[in-house]
């Protein structure tokens, strides 16, 4: 794998054991993240969309599908603008923006593996 799809296949795997936590200890996530407490049915469909979502990025980063890792990155970057918003309008604790950061930091690894491998002859 070329590191830019490297970086979506590990990202990928962060979402699933991050989904895989919401499952399986919500009420220990929520407050290792001094999150609200997380309903045990509604950690299930919220871990379940977000095992899924890891589990198509960790597909994307191994067959190197170029097109869905290329567009994971504004996706990502609009999912950490989403916890700045819901931090300012929902009140929610200074954490959420930390789960954000996450996906910014992938984002922009992703992005600079894409810049490095374009400039390669």
């Amino acid at each position: 794998m070329i590191s830019s799809a490297k970086s979506l296949f590990y990202f990928g795997i962060y979402v699933c054991i991050t989904g895989l936590t919401v499952i399986l200890l919500p009420e220990q996530l929520s407050n290792l993240l001094q999150l609200p407490s997380i309903p045990k049915d509604w950690g299930a469909l919220i871990g379940s969309l977000a095992m899924i979502i890891g589990s198509y990025d960790m597909v994307a980063g191994h067959k190197n599908l170029q097109p869905f890792i290329k567009a994971s990155i504004p996706v990502r970057i609009l999912f950490f603008a989403a916890t700045i918003l819901i931090f300012v309008s929902v009140k929610m604790p200074f954490s959420i923006i930390l789960l954000g950061s996450v996906d910014l930091l992938g984002a922009l690894i992703t992005w600079l593996a894409l810049k490095k491998e374009a400039t390669k002859p």
